[in-house]
């Protein structure tokens, strides 16, 4: 465990001691790995293939890496549900989204979803990729 790590968890454990209630503890360190509360729109678009489909939905969740507001994205809109294969190399680490609503991206066709967040693509993935306030993070079924 790194320095920092020991010096978050020290502070984590000092803020959940001197807080009265299971409740102030939730709402102000949920798990101390967080961010503050943002609101994210989180959207899907399939253009590319039928049959079509594109939804979206608003999020107010502790800011942290996107494969969290994804999950709960799928919890109340089946177009997000997905699936994802965990990857680790040299160069990358972490999930890759296989498919968006039972729609994979394939090496016939040379498709894959792209993660975009105000329509320019992020520079990591879902288990990397921490959105900001605002952001509108849009899982596009492309090609390559």
């Amino acid at each position: 465990m790194s320095t920092l790590s020991c010096v978050c968890l020290l502070a984590c454990v000092a803020l959940a001691l001197a807080l009265t209630s299971k409740q102030d503890v939730s709402d102000n360190c949920p798990c101390c790995m967080c961010g503050p509360d943002i609101t994210v729109t989180m959207e899907v678009d399939n253009s590319l293939k039928p049959p079509t489909f594109k939804s979206y939905i608003e999020l107010e969740m502790a800011q942290r890496e996107l494969i969290y507001f994804l999950q709960e994205a799928a919890i109340y809109d089946q177009y997000f549900h997905f699936t994802a294969e965990y990857f680790t190399s040299d160069a990358v680490i972490g999930f890759f989204i296989m498919s968006m609503n039972k729609l994979a991206g394939t090496t016939e066709d040379k498709t894959y979803w792209q993660i975009l967040d105000k329509g320019i693509p992020t520079p990591s993935g879902v288990s990397m990729y921490v959105p900001t306030d605002g952001s509108v993070i849009t899982f596009n079924f492309t090609t390559y």
